[in-house]
């Protein structure tokens, strides 16, 4: 006869861990990768202690590979929440053939989709039609879909802003006394 495993007192079982929430952010900039890591750090600061987190990001640049599009969807099959940051309404063309053919894969119907958009940079009617596309997207995947914009509350973010290259040291001014 077999006895049934019992844990001892205090150790961990299943319903004691907490959910994981996965999230991924596909960016096609440093600055649309900044605003997002930002709307995760708010996401992960307003669940703390309920969820344990998991984050990936991949570029739009690294989609235009074979491989890191398929772990890329990968990774979007069983997120959470997926961020799509870009500068304005225009879709990397890398990003759009990964949207039509790896993201079209996704296995897990919850979750979703919230573009992270730089409204000064978009023009209404191409904001407009991007807003459609991943509306269609998101409700034949069966996702929800949101858009965050400035006026969403994202009009407080500091974002650093890099120089091309560092300064060296000999280029900074000399004040003589």
């Amino acid at each position: 006869m077999h006895s049934p495993a019992i844990p001892p007192p205090g150790a961990a079982s299943f319903d004691a861990l907490k959910p994981d929430c996965q999230m991924l952010i596909l960016h096609d900039d440093f600055a649309p990768y900044i605003r997002a890591v930002e709307v995760c750090r708010r996401v992960m600061e307003r669940f703390d202690g309920e969820l344990d987190f998991d984050l990936k990001c991949w570029s739009c640049i690294e989609l235009a590979d074979s491989r890191c599009a398929r772990h890329a969807a990968k990774s979007a099959g069983a997120a959470d929440i997926i961020l799509l940051s870009l500068p304005d309404a225009n879709l990397p063309p890398e990003l759009d053939r990964w949207l039509e053919f790896h993201f079209a894969a996704r296995f897990k119907a919850e979750g979703v989709l919230a573009l992270v958009l730089n409204p000064l940079a978009t023009a209404p009617a191409a904001g407009c039609a991007l807003l459609r596309q991943l509306e269609e997207t998101t409700g034949r995947l069966g996702m929800d879909f949101l858009s965050l914009r400035a006026e969403d509350g994202l009009q407080d973010l500091e974002l650093p802003v890099p120089p091309a290259f560092p300064p060296a040291p000999w280029a900074e001014a000399r004040h003589e006394p």
